[in-house]
């Protein structure tokens, strides 16, 4: 049997990003309660010992890619599509288009939330509501924004509303996996959305 191939030479830096981005396939793949370092360590072709190097348990490790798709989420996603210069309506569409385009191109980081935003009777549940606070702030600011605007009914409730929005995220990973094309997600995602905040 020949032996195993080095791994290439990396910076502590840049191994630990390879080795969560084998970690978040692992994930993705076997569910949050099943991935193992083992696991990352097939995929990422290094040795167990180094994967336990970088994260010394399994809860260390479960964190930091709970960390990693909380992070995309909010900044890459909501926070990009909040800092256009538009009516906060149509930055709200946008969180939520970019979200769709997260499935395709990210989809190791939706199918990870999808597992964690129903996991209400393991330990994992608080900190997926520390990454829902934050969600609902994010688009709470854009509903000011909007109420500002003029473009959002001034008498909605902005934390109902906060809610409802976000929310949609589920029925848009339901209706992507249900094989509804994008031009289908969009118009339901303007209706929604458009005809909720401006009533």
């Amino acid at each position: 049997m020949s032996p195993r191939p080095r791994a290439a030479r990396l910076s502590p830096d840049a191994r630990r990003e390879l080795l969560l981005q084998h970690a978040l396939a692992a994930f993705a793949d076997k569910g949050l309660s099943a991935a193992r370092h083992s696991d990352v360590a097939a995929l990422a072709g290094v040795s167990l010992p180094t994967a336990l190097h970088y994260f010394p348990s399994r809860e260390a490790l479960r964190a930091r890619v709970l960390d990693e798709v909380s992070r995309f989420l909010l900044e890459d996603v909501l926070a990009v599509a909040a800092a256009r210069h538009t009516p906060a309506t149509e930055a709200i569409v946008a969180v939520m288009l970019g979200f769709d385009d997260a499935i395709e191109t990210h989809p190791h980081h939706i199918r990870i939330w999808l597992e964690w935003s129903v996991a209400v009777r393991g330990d994992l549940w608080p900190s997926y509501l520390e990454f829902y606070a934050g969600a609902l702030k994010g688009i709470g600011l854009l509903l000011a924004r909007g109420k500002r605007q003029g473009c959002i009914a001034r008498q909605l409730d902005s934390k109902d509303a906060a809610r409802v929005i976000v929310s949609l995220a589920h029925m848009i990973v339901q209706m992507k996996f249900a094989g509804s094309a994008r031009a289908q997600i969009a118009h339901t995602v303007r209706s929604l959305v458009l005809g909720y905040l401006a009533q």
